[in-house]
């Protein structure tokens, strides 16, 4: 705590010193050609006003004087008044010079910014003052601030450049534990106890440390998207129009719709991955099962022909966790396929074997494993949807062990040339209220 305090001073005291010295160059180099070059073209758009001025004055199809001066006023963001030519309003230096010849078409009065004119012997208009505000006019009162903030910017750059690379190495060191740390006090002391509370929790602990590990690694990335057009709709709606806003609306309750379906994606997997809430088993009609799970996924995808071949089969099992595991693959196929998605199920042994296939573009051969843990996706270009939050096969592969089953992508039963996903279920039985494999 006592080194990163002292480094924190160290920077803020390099930051000071650094911006006095740039300060101190820009003010005496950069800034004095800047105004300089500023007073010549505020010098020259005098000129130039007086010039357009003088013009207008002396045209004879020119409008009345008061619409001149509304035009000026107008035109140029100041005031055009008419002025007693007397030295009450005007010194005796200025009515001088606008008595002399030259002056007649105009008098600019450059250090007020202000240009006159002699009307006559008893009236004088005055227009200003007159302000171009083109680069150089922003720059002189803002270009040290400018210089000022990109030299900070830079310096955080630095100081965060240096501060993640350490950060960087502490997580790397973290991540070799199987328990994740937060803002370690004292790192060694942290890496001592935590390493003796793995040597002794890890035997009973693993399980749930792995699912919270797998949870945690995902949800933050999970929740950008969603988060992000929320804050996106929000910061736009004060200055929407009322079309805009019900498209902002409407983004906003569809990001809502998409974390609440995330939160319920990450329960339901945390409740079939707890090992402590064992399955409710009734009597379940394969055949029936999937027919049923079908008639709900076929309207998603109306391009897609399904076809199902099962026999007549009875099994215990849990029927909302069975659905939701064919909910998921079939979801999953009719994603991914082309035009046909065939499901099967048959007996073979004391097993009940599904299989799912469609005629996509297949499962890569380094996925076919990964593609069963939390959070992990295919090419989003491979499908025509989002494909949900990366939990639908982890959820298909939980509750498949749940009932003591398998899943996996088979290579030698993918008919229909795309991946085929093979779910082998073992008869089951209640007995005293513990759920083992029948025979």
């Amino acid at each position: 705590m006592q080194v990163n305090t002292l480094r924190v001073f160290a920077f803020i005291a390099v930051a000071i010193v650094l911006n006095s010295v740039v300060a101190f160059t820009v003010r005496n180099t950069l800034l004095i050609d800047i105004e300089t070059q500023y007073i010549e073209t505020q010098n020259q758009f005098l000129d130039d006003v007086k010039a357009q001025i003088s013009a207008a004055l002396t045209d004879p199809e020119r409008l009345p004087l008061s619409g001149i001066q509304m035009q000026l006023e107008a035109q140029y963001d100041t005031s055009a008044l008419l002025v007693a030519r007397d030295d009450e309003y005007f010194p005796q230096d200025l009515l001088a010079e606008l008595a002399l010849p030259h002056n007649q078409h105009g008098l600019v009065d450059y250090l007020n910014a202000t240009v006159y004119f002699a009307l006559n012997d008893k009236d004088v208009l005055e227009v200003g003052p007159l302000v171009e505000q083109n680069m150089f006019y922003f720059l002189v009162d803002w270009f040290d601030w400018l210089i000022s903030a990109c030299l900070n910017l830079l310096l955080l750059m630095i100081f965060w450049l240096v501060v993640n690379k350490e950060r960087q190495a502490l997580v790397a060191r973290l991540n070799t534990m199987p328990v994740p740390l937060t803002q370690p006090q004292d790192l060694n002391t942290s890496l001592q106890q935590l390493s003796q509370l793995v040597d002794a929790q890890l035997s009973e602990g693993e399980a749930r440390i792995t699912l919270q590990r797998d949870l945690l690694h995902g949800v933050a990335h999970e929740f950008r998207s969603p988060m992000a057009r929320m804050q996106f709709a929000l910061d736009m709606l004060e200055e929407a129009g009322e079309d805009e806003r019900e498209e902002l609306h409407a983004s906003l309750s569809q990001s809502l719709k998409d974390l609440d379906s995330l939160v319920s994606e990450l329960l339901y997997y945390a409740r079939v991955k707890d090992n402590s809430v064992k399955p409710n088993l009734t009597t379940l009609n394969i055949n029936t099962l999937l027919q049923d799970t079908l008639d709900k996924v076929v309207p998603f995808y109306p391009h897609i022909g399904f076809e199902l071949d099962s026999a007549d089969i009875h099994w215990h099992g849990d029927d909302a966790q069975v659905k939701r595991l064919f909910t998921n693959l079939m979801r999953n196929a009719g994603r991914f396929a082309r035009t046909r998605v065939r499901v099967a199920a048959c007996m073979q042994g004391s097993e009940v074997v599904v299989r799912v296939a469609d005629d996509g573009i297949g499962i890569p051969p380094g996925k076919q494993t990964r593609i069963f843990e939390p959070f992990t996706r295919l090419d989003p270009s491979r499908s025509r949807d989002s494909g949900g939050c990366g939990l639908g096969l982890a959820i298909v592969q939980s509750i498949a062990i749940k009932h003591h089953g398998t899943v996996r992508v088979s290579d030698e039963n993918a008919e229909l040339g795309g991946a085929c996903f093979e779910v082998r279920l073992p008869i089951m039985n209640e007995s005293h209220g513990q759920i083992t494999p029948g025979h």
